[in-house]
């Protein structure tokens, strides 16, 4: 007898019953408008001025529908929970941000610590429903995946970058391109530069998201067969860098320098079996028949990108005059920053969140509640910030230490996976997904020390933290 959802209607019926390889296309659907969806909120938002209460809308669309179909591939017994242990780093997440939430509830704090707790900050919208978007989108992308449909993410991810890419060019171009950083404020920039932010609501942002896109890019670019797929992928990694240059922030530079580290560490320790033709590493078409002459050209195409830039506009690393001017100068959700504080971006970031990790050690401050717990005080309304600037004391200010080491746990587990899964790639380089989800998770957990997460990024990077853990059970393509 067919299986239904609490024994009723004809829909449940359909859910439950549905075929594997329509499952796995329907994962596919789902993980693929992780990335499309987003990226429409990004151009309406750009385009269309004061819909960025929108932003938080396009991510709870997708990530409480992987939520929902997570629900089905267990009720199905597709998956089970013992043989996917991430869940449980998740789930621990999920009831610390649940606990970090009603704590805000029953302080007393005032409604509008609560709805900024469960929504996120005016302008953020990275509250406790975020999270759990976040939280749903890796557990589908970590549940049955086919391993032909992560080159279509891939391919999607790459586009998205293009896409991206094209409008941060504009905005870096003297013109009315819509564009919130086309100069920033006197007080905090010295030269008039025209600053690129892409789709991503600020420059630091755009450069959490190039340093995911150019790791798998450039993965591509050195081992993917296809000649035409290698050649975009290829021209991609060095555009994304030209664009990162565009930004007048550290963290591009940081997240694409350690994406090409790993590469090259990776390509150089997969062992030598990789030189012989079945495995992948060598290419009948093309001019680069080898995964290292293609590295070659990439690392020569990069290193001319930074010369011309160099030699014809120069390089100014704004970090801090880009923080101010989203968090006061255009959202208007921090005090203003003092002329005469001349302490790094990193310094007040660590600084504040220190004296809220004291004050609230457990349960943190809130989701997104940093900007109000230091205006409330006044011996930190000046110079606040409503990011940390560093992922890791952030979630701890304002979620807990006990939420930082389960995200820490989360990313130790995914990173022992991730070496151990090179060995695939080392026999056969057909497998290069493997290097580029290596690239790509750990170049973003190294930038997010000079980072922040932020709604139009860090989806990408839970669906990839996801797919890492996808285990490609019966797939043989």
């Amino acid at each position: 007898m067919p299986k239904t959802i609490f024994g009723t209607t004809e829909k449940s019926n359909f859910i439950l019953n549905m075929n594997k390889s329509t499952v796995r296309t329907w994962i596919t659907g789902l993980l693929c408008a992780c990335v499309i969806v987003p990226l429409i909120g990004g151009i309406v938002i750009t385009a269309v001025p004061r819909t960025s209460v929108l932003l938080g809308s396009f991510l709870y669309a997708t990530g409480f529908s992987c939520i929902l179909f997570y629900i089905v591939l267990l009720l199905r017994k597709d998956i089970s929970l013992k043989d996917y242990p991430c869940a449980y780093f998740v789930f621990a997440l999920a009831a610390l941000a649940f606990a970090s939430y009603y704590r805000v509830v029953l302080s007393g704090g005032g409604q509008d610590a609560v709805n900024t707790a469960l929504l996120g900050e005016t302008g953020r919208y990275e509250g406790l429903l975020a999270l759990l978007a976040y939280f749903g989108i890796f557990l589908l992308a970590s549940a049955v995946l086919r391993r032909s449909s992560v080159k279509v993410i891939f391919d999607i991810l790459v586009g998205a970058g293009i896409v991206q890419g094209i409008a941060a060019v504009l905005q870096h171009i003297p013109g009315d391109f819509p564009s919130d950083f086309r100069k920033l404020p006197a007080l905090l920039l010295l030269k008039d530069v025209h600053i690129s932010s892409g789709m991503s609501d600020s420059p630091i942002f755009y450069g959490s998201f190039l340093t995911l896109v150019t790791a798998v890019a450039a993965a591509g670019a050195m081992y993917e067969k296809n000649i035409v797929r290698a050649r975009i992928y290829g021209v991609s990694a060095v555009f994304f860098f030209l664009t990162g240059l565009f930004t007048s922030s550290v963290v591009p530079l940081i997240g694409i320098g350690t994406a090409y580290i790993v590469l090259i560490a990776a390509e150089f320790t997969a062992g030598k079996g990789g030189n012989r033709s079945e495995s992948g590493s060598s290419f009948e078409e093309g001019v680069l028949k080898s995964p290292r002459k293609r590295l070659a050209a990439l690392l020569i195409g990069t290193a001319a990108v930074l010369g011309i830039v160099l030699a014809f506009q120069g390089i100014w690393l704004r970090d801090k005059a880009i923080a101010y001017t989203d968090s006061f100068y255009r959202l208007y959700i921090t005090t203003g920053p003092s002329p005469v504080n001349y302490d790094s971006l990193w310094k007040i970031g660590a600084e504040r969140s220190f004296i809220i990790i004291k004050d609230h050690p457990i349960l943190g401050v809130g989701p997104d509640l940093m900007a109000k717990y230091q205006i409330v005080r006044a011996e930190l309304a000046t110079d606040s910030i409503d990011r940390s600037y560093n992922e890791y004391l952030y979630i701890a200010a304002t979620r807990g230490i006990p939420a930082l080491a389960a995200y820490l746990a989360l990313l130790g587990a995914s990173f022992v996976r991730l070496f151990r899964d090179m060995r695939e790639f080392a026999s056969d380089r057909e497998k290069w997904f493997r290097p580029a989800l290596l690239a790509a998770v750990t170049a973003y957990s190294v930038q997010a020390f000079f980072s922040a997460s932020a709604v139009t990024v860090a989806p990408f990077f839970w669906l990839l933290l996801g797919i890492s853990w996808s285990k490609f059970t019966e797939d043989k393509a």
